[in-house]
């Protein structure tokens, strides 16, 4: 015979039932707050910082440099945003601790970054996109393998194809790490600062309708 401390009263398994539902059910909200509150402090003190100490105007190369990587952040920020809210709300599972990291990781690289924005020397900023792309990449990955990792989960698989939204971080990491490098050394000319200072504008955009498209045809089963 079972022992009698063994035996569950009445509805403790529904009990129990209701109260993984309820964790579940919650989980995605708290989630995307989470992320939109770590966000949202990386454009305020973007704003801040642009405002305190900037050189913005008139329009020469370093304001327009500065320009550069305002908006390069704050698209960045935008595009972790939406790659992590839209993971999350797809999630129906227990919540698990890599999902709270994975959401601080990429907005703190970020702040980090924005305190050499508008610098006259632009290579630690160049070292701070490189790892922010790292960052980024890892913090993708697990946030996507976790929505993977429920019922149906197997169909967002699609997100971590090598040539999907990832590829514009493949490219982009080294990328700012050779930049950094070569201007360190003082090997890198004005006009390609320039030009890595505006990249992730068009790039964020990029890897945004990217992940989209993906996330749209796992979503309906395409």
């Amino acid at each position: 015979m079972p022992d009698e401390h063994d035996r569950q009263p009445p509805g403790r398994d529904d009990d129990r039932a209701e109260l993984r539902a309820r964790v579940i059910d919650q989980a995605p909200a708290v989630f995307v707050t989470l992320v939109s509150v770590l966000v949202g402090l990386v454009l305020s003190d973007l704003v801040t910082e642009a405002r305190s100490r900037m050189h913005l105007w008139p329009l020469d190369f370093m304001a327009v440099r500065t320009w550069g990587q305002l908006l390069s952040n704050g698209t960045s920020a935008l595009s972790v945003w939406i790659v992590l809210a839209h993971l999350g709300i797809a999630r129906r599972r227990v919540p698990h601790l890599t999902e709270t990291v994975t959401a601080f990781a990429p907005p703190i690289i970020l702040l980090a970054a924005t305190s050499y924005v508008g610098r006259p020397q632009i290579w630690p900023w160049f070292y701070g996109a490189s790892a922010y792309l790292v960052t980024a990449l890892v913090s993708d990955t697990l946030n996507v393998r976790l929505t993977m990792d429920q019922a149906a989960g197997g169909r967002f698989r699609r997100l971590l194809h090598p040539l999907g939204h990832h590829l514009v971080i493949y490219f982009g990491a080294p990328a700012y790490l050779a930049g950094a490098i070569l201007d360190q050394r003082g090997l890198l000319p004005p006009a390609l600062e320039l030009a890595l200072a505006l990249a992730p504008v068009p790039a964020a955009l990029l890897l945004t309708w990217m992940f989209f498209r993906d996330w749209r045809a796992a979503v309906e089963g395409d």
